[in-house]
């Protein structure tokens, strides 16, 4: 009984012995790396703009740091990591990972950069009168942004998101046109400008010329004024005595200096008879919709001394402008032929209303 007992104790004193023998971090159950790094300050969240942030930290012993996109770079100095981020010149964010290392282990954070913020100029196309101005546009962006003009006589300015565009006086005497372009991280966006006189470069006369029988046919011609009646613009035939009374509306986008006709514009019509311009595209399809028609984008030319613009298809979409007709039809349609029919229509405007030219 005595030996049992003894034994019991000795085994007890032994295991007492072991116990001491190990260290404190045995006890506790520390494993090197398992403390976490702690985070005093974090800035890691960037605009689209290139830039630099810091991560300061609380840890033991020698810091490095790494990322895993190439977009961004990591350098240690001290406590304190600083990322730094290219711009992102994209509409979208983006997210890297930041890795720190340190004798009690490693922290991963994330590095988020937002996309790029871009405006563009609030209209396509801006009209100036011949004395000339200034005007300006707030236009929003978070990358740097360039102003370039096509022409001498228009001046630009970017203060922050302010952008000024002055334009001289148009000592010419005749339309001008010209653009702005913004550029900002390989995005572009156009502002066209036109400068002229209503009364002295659109209203007017004008000739349609083109190709009877198609191109390379016998060259012909009619003519037309385009004439101001309570601050609206209309056409107006004058070829034919039924059509005299006749002012059909048309349009002008004064930024871009260009004139809309209306497709299916009826000249005359009374008891059964009928005239009825149109256009057509390069199939041969007639476009029967006023809603539709054709464009003219006046130039002026300095050969010819006038402004011109070869008539392209307006708000026919797929169509590529063939040519003009114009059809009459006499007893309700029993009787229906071509008064005149050109190809590749041009026109240009030669004077004042009632100008014309001769054959010569």
């Amino acid at each position: 009984m005595k030996i049992k007992k003894i034994t019991i104790m000795l085994s007890l004193l032994s295991g007492a012995l072991v116990l001491a023998s190990c260290s404190k971090d045995e006890l506790t159950g520390y494993v090197p790396g398992g403390e976490t790094i702690e985070v005093v300050k974090n800035d890691l969240l960037f605009d689209a703009k290139e830039g630099t942030a810091t991560v300061e930290v609380k840890a033991s012993g020698t810091i490095s740091a790494s990322v895993s996109s190439d977009w961004c770079t990591a350098t240690v100095s001290g406590n304190v990591v600083s990322v730094s981020v290219q711009a992102n010149e994209g509409f979208e964010g983006r997210t890297a990972v930041l890795t720190i290392r340190a004798e009690q282990g490693s922290r991963e954070l994330p590095v988020q950069q937002r996309g790029m913020v871009l405006g563009r100029f609030s209209e396509p196309s801006h009209y100036v009168p011949m004395d000339g101005g200034a005007f300006s546009y707030t236009i929003r962006h978070d990358l740097p942004m360039s102003l370039t003009a096509s022409a001498s006589w228009i001046h630009t300015n970017v203060d922050g998101e302010l952008f000024t565009i002055n334009v001289d006086q148009n000592t010419t005497g005749h339309l001008r046109r010209g653009f702005v372009v913004s550029e900002c991280a390989g995005y572009r966006d156009t502002l066209k400008i036109a400068q002229f006189d209503l009364m002295n470069d659109i209203i007017g006369s004008y000739y349609m010329m083109g190709y009877y029988g198609g191109v390379g046919g016998q060259a012909i011609a009619i003519r037309f004024d385009v004439v101001e009646r309570n601050d609206s613009l209309f056409m107006h035939w004058t070829n034919d005595p039924n059509w005299t009374d006749t002012y059909l509306p048309v349009s002008l986008d004064r930024g871009t200096a260009t004139l809309f006709f209306p497709s299916a514009m009826r000249l005359y019509n009374s008891g059964g008879n009928s005239d009825v311009a149109f256009f057509y595209d390069t199939n041969g399809t007639v476009c029967t919709s006023s809603a539709s028609g054709a464009n003219a984008f006046l130039e002026y030319n300095p050969t010819t001394g006038f402004n011109s613009a070869r008539l392209t298809a307006g708000n026919w979409p797929g169509h590529t402008l063939g040519g003009f007709i114009i059809r009459s039809s006499r007893g309700n349609g029993l009787v229906v032929q071509n008064l005149l029919q050109m190809a590749e229509p041009v026109i240009m405007r030669v004077g004042p209303e009632g100008t014309t030219i001769s054959d010569d």
